[in-house]
């Protein structure tokens, strides 16, 4: 029997193309909550970006997973899971990419920053439709806990950085777009915390991805489900792949599978 559900925001819940959620994604998950699985986001993205944006406006949920796993929050907000990165590790990145005129993302729990915007830069924001972050000092929130640091970097570039962050690992969310984050933490790890404390087993779960940065996450999950629009490693960890996310994706899996 599922008891909880977990989506990915972009190119899952959200459309690539068309910038939101569909009505359809909308209408499934009332019903699959009202059903009484609990429903949570698992996204990259911060907890601020998703507010700052509206992207999930008008539809409830009862938690987010952030920042591919990092921190994780109840639906009042409260922190119920964290892993930032070794600050020893955030600081010697930040080195790097001052090194390597290297254009960085830095994230902690209260906002985001940037060294510098480059086209790399532009490129990604355009594909997950958001603003550029602000610019500022990256060395001013090394003061706090960061949870993700984000390299515009294409994957046969990320091996030369990865020595000043031994205990971290990486994420890809774009093809020149790369997650640094702990290398215990990440969406499987957060997702399995969020299950431990409503005391459900992680094969009463769904999960629903469409890029990398979800294989592990539907892996653990008892049904993991790729979008039709999924990379092709997504693809292959997926118990089931659905429809697009613009071809009603989420309704369809749910209705397969018989939660709605």
């Amino acid at each position: 029997m599922i008891k909880a559900a977990f989506f990915d925001i972009d190119g899952t819940l959200v459309s690539l193309k068309q910038k939101v959620y569909p009505p359809s994604a909308k209408d499934a998950l009332a019903r699959l909550r009202a059903s009484g699985v609990k429903c949570f986001v698992a996204t990259g993205r911060s907890k601020f970006e998703i507010v700052s944006e509206h992207l999930l406006d008008g539809l409830e949920f009862d938690g987010l997973l952030t920042n591919n796993g990092q921190d994780a929050y109840a639906a009042d907000g409260t922190l119920l899971y964290g892993k930032p990165l070794d600050p020893n590790e955030a600081a010697a990145l930040l080195d790097w990419a001052e090194r390597n005129n290297c254009a960085a993302w830095f994230v902690s729990a209260e906002r985001s920053v940037m060294n510098f915007h480059n086209e790399r830069v532009m490129d990604a924001m355009v594909a997950i439709h958001t603003r550029p972050p602000e610019l500022g000092d990256l060395r001013a929130m090394l003061g706090k806990p960061i949870y993700k640091i984000v390299l515009f970097l294409t994957r046969e570039e990320m091996p030369a950085v990865m020595p000043c962050a031994p205990t971290s690992r990486t994420a890809q969310w774009y093809v020149c777009g790369h997650d640094i984050i702990s290398a215990d933490g990440g969406k499987r790890s957060a997702m399995l915390e969020i299950l431990r404390r409503y005391g459900i087993r992680p094969s009463e779960c769904i999960a629903f991805g469409d890029s990398e940065n979800d294989v592990d996450m539907l892996r653990a999950a008892g049904i993991g489900v790729a979008m039709g629009n999924a990379t092709p490693d997504c693809l292959a960890a997926a118990d089931y792949v659905t429809a697009d996310c613009d071809d009603d994706g989420i309704l369809k899996a749910l209705e397969h599978f018989e939660l709605i």
